[in-house]
C-alpha cells in the first residue's frame, strides 16, 4: 500500500509541476496579446492559478492522510484534479 501511495502523490506532484509551467506559458502568451485577448488571458490565469492552488492543498492533505483516511482524501484530491484539467482544457482551448 506504501508504495502504490508514494507511486501516486510522486505522479500528482509531477503532474502539478507541468501545470504550473503550462500556466507560465499562458502568462507569457497573455504579455505579448492585444488589450482585449490579454484580458482573457489574464482571466483563464487567474481562475487556473486558484484551482492550482486548489489541488496542491489537496496533495498537501492526502500526502498527510492516514491509511485509513487515504482512499478518501483520495476521492476529493481526484474531484480537484479532474476540475483542474477541465478548467485548464477549456482556458487553453480558446485561447
Amino acid at each position: 500500500m506504501f508504495e502504490h501511495r508514494k507511486a501516486y502523490e510522486t505522479r500528482l506532484d509531477a503532474q502539478l509541476a507541468q501545470w504550473d509551467a503550462d500556466i507560465g506559458v499562458l502568462k507569457a502568451k497573455a504579455a505579448r496579446a492585444e488589450v482585449d485577448a490579454k484580458i482573457r488571458y489574464d482571466e483563464a490565469i487567474t481562475g487556473l492559478q486558484l484551482k492550482h492552488d486548489e489541488v496542491g492543498i489537496h496533495l498537501g492533505k492526502l500526502r498527510a492522510a492516514s491509511d485509513e483516511t487515504w482512499e478518501a482524501v483520495k476521492a476529493g484530491a481526484e474531484k480537484a484534479w479532474l476540475e483542474f484539467k477541465l478548467l485548464f482544457h477549456s482556458a487553453t482551448s480558446s485561447a
